[in-house]
Order: structure tokens, then C-alpha cells, then sequence
């Protein structure tokens, strides 16, 4: 098992980072899953170094996983907008060949610290119907599904997913 050293992403050269390992994290696991053409639709919208910093503006936490001096995956967790009671893990996203090491577990104990900083009784995440392996994932990581949800993101497309959600200390 391999341990990745946690570094909170916070600044300019972060988000470059983010923005790159997204690209390339994307284009790696989501052919079959989602169009080539969503893939850099939501890479444009979600993951420029602009969108990330405008992301973390509002209130966005966001963290790199780093394996010998390289970045290989990040989390992001969100305050909901709506109920004090959920933190939304926006993003967990790791480079192919560094998945099943860990570093999954890893973010996801992060994301459930983070979450409970901001007094979050669940954390909860969206998650494309169609991606098995990362259903899989959270599920043995304690997520339940919750609901489906189909929900329009501009330009005709739509993200087709499972709502999950953990239930956090005290809930």
C-alpha cells in the first residue's frame, strides 16, 4: 500500500496542478463512460486554473496526493448550499496507475475531516451511473446511494448519477 503525502492546494501554481492532473485523469477513465466531447466540455468549465480558484473563492477545499515528489490525484469538499448538515466531496479524481493503493482512502479520510469542520453530519458525493469501479469504490468505502439524478450542465449535456452519501460521526 502505498501512502501519499497530502498538500492543501491553495495557490496559483495549485490550481495549474489541479487543472493538468484533471486533464489527464479525465481523458484516461472517461472515454466509454461520457463523449469526448463532455469530457472537454466539463475539463473547460470545472477545471481551468480560473475555475478552480473561482471554486475555492467560494468556499471550495481542495487537496493534491502526492507520491515521491509527483502529484498523482486530488479531492476537493464543498459546504453545501442549502443545509449546514452536508459537505459535498466535489471531486476525487487519481492518475490510473496509482489506484488501488490507498490513496483513495486516503482523500476519502481527508474529505471526512474536512467535512466535519464545517459540522457536516453527512458527506455526500455525485457520482456517473455508468462508472462501476468508482461506485464500487465508495461503496466499500462506506457510501450508500442514496437517489438518481439527471441534471442538465449546459451545451446538451446532462451528468446521469448516483447521489451518495456517508453518514458522518453523531448522525
Amino acid at each position: 500500500m502505498t501512502h501519499g503525502l497530502l498538500k492543501p492546494a491553495t495557490g496559483a501554481a495549485d490550481h495549474q496542478q489541479l487543472g493538468e492532473l484533471a486533464h489527464r485523469i479525465w481523458h484516461e477513465h472517461y472515454p466509454g463512460i461520457i463523449s469526448y466531447e463532455q469530457i472537454d466540455y466539463m475539463l473547460a468549465s470545472q477545471y481551468s486554473a480560473k475555475a478552480i480558484a473561482d471554486q475555492q473563492a467560494q468556499g471550495t477545499r481542495f487537496v493534491l496526493a502526492w507520491v515521491e515528489g509527483t502529484p498523482v490525484g486530488f479531492a476537493a469538499v464543498s459546504p453545501d448550499e442549502q443545509s449546514t448538515d452536508i459537505a459535498w466531496l466535489d471531486k476525487l479524481y487519481i492518475l490510473a496507475e496509482n489506484r488501488g493503493q490507498g490513496i483513495g482512502g486516503q482523500l476519502i479520510d481527508w474529505a471526512r475531516e474536512v467535512a466535519g469542520t464545517l459540522d457536516a453530519r453527512a458527506l455526500c458525493l455525485r457520482v456517473n451511473r455508468d462508472n462501476a469501479a468508482s461506485v464500487a469504490m465508495y461503496q466499500h468505502a462506506g457510501f450508500e446511494i442514496e437517489r438518481e439524478d439527471v441534471k442538465s450542465i449546459g451545451n446538451g449535456f446532462v451528468m446521469d448519477d448516483y447521489v451518495m452519501r456517508l453518514a458522518l460521526g453523531g448522525a
